[in-house]
C-alpha cells in the first residue's frame, strides 16, 4: 500500500498541488469532526429554548446539525481525494492526533 504522498508524487505537478491541498483539508475536517464528536458526547440532541416572548419549549441542538454538515463536507472531500488519486494504488489509513481539547493538530500519512 502506498501513502497519499507517494500516490501524489505520481501525478503531474499541476495536479499534485491541488491533491495535497485537498488532503490537508480532509485531515483538518477529520480532526474537527473528532473534536466536535468529543464535545457532543455530553450534549443532548434537543435543548430547551425561551425566546422571551412567551414561547418556550425544546428544539433540536444546532451543534448536531453543524456536525452533520461538516461530516457531509468531509465525506465529499474524501471521495474527491480518492477520485483524484485514481487507481494509482491502495492507500494506507491516515493517522490524526484527535485528542480532545488539543488546539494544535498533527497529521501525517503513513509510509
Amino acid at each position: 500500500m502506498a501513502s497519499y504522498a507517494e500516490l501524489a508524487e505520481k501525478l503531474p505537478e499541476h495536479e499534485r498541488e491541488h491533491v495535497m491541498s485537498l488532503a490537508n483539508d480532509v485531515l483538518f475536517m477529520r480532526h474537527k469532526l473528532a473534536e466536535a464528536r468529543a464535545d457532543l458526547y455530553s450534549e443532548s440532541i434537543v435543548i430547551p429554548y425561551d425566546n422571551g416572548g412567551g414561547q418556550s419549549g425544546i428544539r433540536a441542538n444546532p451543534a448536531f446539525a453543524e456536525y452533520e454538515k461538516l461530516l457531509k463536507s468531509y465525506t465529499a472531500a474524501y471521495d474527491a481525494l480518492k477520485a483524484a488519486l485514481g487507481k494509482a494504488g491502495k492507500v494506507k489509513p491516515v493517522k490524526v492526533n484527535t485528542v480532545a481539547g488539543n488546539s494544535k493538530w498533527k497529521a501525517r500519512a503513513n509510509g
